[in-house]
């Protein structure tokens, strides 16, 4: 296996687009624009990578794809200084779903929602330190 992402379709790509490139100013790998409905951005997120669509004009029945909004669906990311990147997020005003903690089972971590409210989990491993 060569590679992970987590891909979806946001329901305001140009807001998210802006969420992940200039808000958790996550590493553009690729993107590309085909027009109205092909759209998409590729970010690097620790081990993996996070791809976006923009919704197609038209969408298939029969399509292998799901255009629903995420639900249920969270990100994980682990940084090296999660109070650092805390300070850093707090101070360009996105929105969190949980303020920085110490969890139980050895994470400090906290927890920002993306404009599709996709919860995205940033922690460092504290018995790791």
């Amino acid at each position: 296996m060569n590679e992970f992402r987590a891909a979806y379709f946001p329901r305001d790509f140009e807001a998210t687009l802006a969420f992940y490139r200039d808000g958790l100013e996550l590493p553009l790998v690729e993107s590309w624009d085909r027009g109205p409905g092909d759209r998409g951005a590729v970010f690097e997120a620790a081990a993996g990578r996070i791809e976006i669509l923009s919704l197609p004009k038209e969408t298939s029945a029969g399509s292998a794809w799901d255009y629903r909004s995420p639900a249920g669906v969270f990100l994980v990311i682990e940084v090296d200084d999660v109070d650092g990147y805390y300070r850093q997020i707090t101070a360009r005003g996105l929105e969190l779903r949980e303020n920085l903690k110490t969890q139980s089972w050895g994470h400090r971590s906290f927890i920002v929602n993306d404009p599709d409210g996709v919860g995205v989990y940033f922690f460092t491993d504290q018995e790791d330190r």
